[in-house]
């Protein structure tokens, strides 16, 4: 029996209470060993504040939890922000800060790019009492820890902080953007535009501009910026007054916080911003900037999510070119570079040097020009041309300097999503020592 098939939901506010048991010991006799149980801060708070875990019945998260551990289950519970109408309290649906993301997290069948408006967990109000009631619940559940108790696994959930689409309103923008561009002529440079400050970035009108003028730039720093947001949220959960039991087994439940990265493959992606498109199939993506929804940002998040889907063994690093002085990055056993026919200067000599260090480059595009001659092919071309073969798909393989480089020996289209997947298992295999 599959892993998948061991595990099963179970909504407790849902059933009556006299039948969690007889549940719990049907979902033992089809084979399931673990019970998936949100705990959502909407079910047990009615009025802000006031919280109930015991006088309803239905509400007894320690007799269920019990009950649990007499059938034999074991139990991930799941906390935060999850797509569920009850993930908030009603109190805080008239909360005026909202969070803009894909309605495909609530609906499996949306329209086409369609969202829906959350309360933002970073609001003051929000954000005070989610604290509160994490608090308490933190109390309870720690007397159910394995091995003494049944739960094995606490995920907080906190996508609408990492996957809302409006940069409207967005205090502290600005304060992450400092992070990742801590000179403002970095910035400049690399989105050809003369700001000041990154105050003024980070407006509304000044996100707009940018969007429009580096559309692909302006994705991946925001998405850079939102998983900030996250992982200075679970922080503050996490240093607030739990006990040190729960610290140990509660895991953030993002798509791009991983607390195992450093045990992953640390693989680089690069990718030239103006000269790739990518037909979106998917309905997650496009920014909704000044009231508008954007669809310009739609292929890097597409290929940002092909990406990461396809090397979900990797740590995966965005690197935007050109390479910009300032930039620090680390040495990458991998890269692969999306591209046009043309790649910057820069982009070229940094490409140089991993090569020099040793380092495979990938080009699912072909083998990329500067200016308008032919000496990125000088700097890229090296001894002899092997054919590798990975699945069905084929690669060139060129030694260089310390290392390889790799195109393949068809063309992909940049609009192909089964194109995308075959060379990044390709990718995949041949950056971990095939071939």
């Amino acid at each position: 029996m599959s892993l998948t098939s061991r595990i099963s939901f179970f909504e407790y506010w849902d059933e009556a209470p006299s039948d969690w048991e007889r549940l719990l010991r049907d979902q033992l006799a089809l084979g399931v060993t673990q019970i998936c149980v949100p705990i959502l801060w909407g079910v047990h708070e009615i009025s802000p504040g006031i919280r109930d875990f015991s006088k309803q019945s239905k509400l007894r998260i320690e007799r269920l939890l019990s009950l649990a551990q007499t059938v034999g289950l074991s139990v991930r519970l799941v906390l935060g922000f999850p797509a569920h109408p009850q993930a908030f309290p009603s109190w805080a649906t008239q909360e005026s800060h909202r969070e803009i993301v894909p309605k495909i997290l609530w609906d499996g069948d949306p329209p086409y790019f369609s969202f829906i408006s959350v309360p933002s967990p970073k609001a003051a109000k929000i954000k005070e009492g989610f604290v509160s009631f994490f608090e308490e619940i933190s109390a309870i559940i720690a007397l159910y820890l394995s091995p003494g108790g049944p739960i094995t696994e606490v995920q907080l959930f906190l996508e609408p902080l990492e996957l809302s689409q409006s940069i409207a309103g967005e205090f502290g923008y600005s304060k992450f953007l400092e992070g990742r561009y801590p000179d403002i002529n970095i910035f400049n440079k690399r989105f050809q535009t003369h700001y000041k400050n990154l105050q003024a970035v980070a407006t509304p009108s000044g996100a707009k501009l940018i969007e429009s003028k580096r559309p692909w730039l302006f994705a991946y720093d925001y998405r850079w910026s939102r998983a900030q947001w996250v992982k200075e949220y679970y922080n503050e959960m996490i240093q607030s007054r739990i006990p040190e039991s729960l610290k140990n087994i509660i895991k953030p439940k993002t798509y791009s916080f991983h607390e195992d990265n450093e045990q992953k493959e640390q693989v680089g992606v690069c990718f030239e911003s103006t000269l790739i498109q990518f037909e979106p199939n998917k309905p997650v993506g496009p920014f909704i900037v000044e009231g508008l929804l954007s669809s310009s940002c739609v292929q890097a998040f597409q290929w940002a999510n092909v990406v990461e889907e396809s090397l979900e063994k990797s740590s995966v690093d965005f690197i935007p070119l050109p390479i910009l002085p300032g930039d620090t990055l680390p040495n990458y056993s991998a890269l692969t570079v999306i591209c046009g026919r043309y790649l910057p200067q820069e982009a070229c000599h940094y490409l140089r040097r991993q090569l020099e260090k040793g380092a495979k480059l990938f080009f699912p595009m072909g083998l990329p020009q500067y200016d308008e001659n032919l000496e990125s092919l000088q700097l890229f071309l090296g001894i002899g041309k092997t054919v590798v073969k990975t699945g069905k798909f084929e690669w060139f393989k060129v030694s260089k300097e310390n290392g390889s480089i790799f195109y393949p020996t068809q063309t992909i289209s940049p609009d192909s999503t089964d194109g995308i997947r075959n060379w990044l298992r390709g990718f995949g295999e041949l950056s971990q020592g095939a071939g």
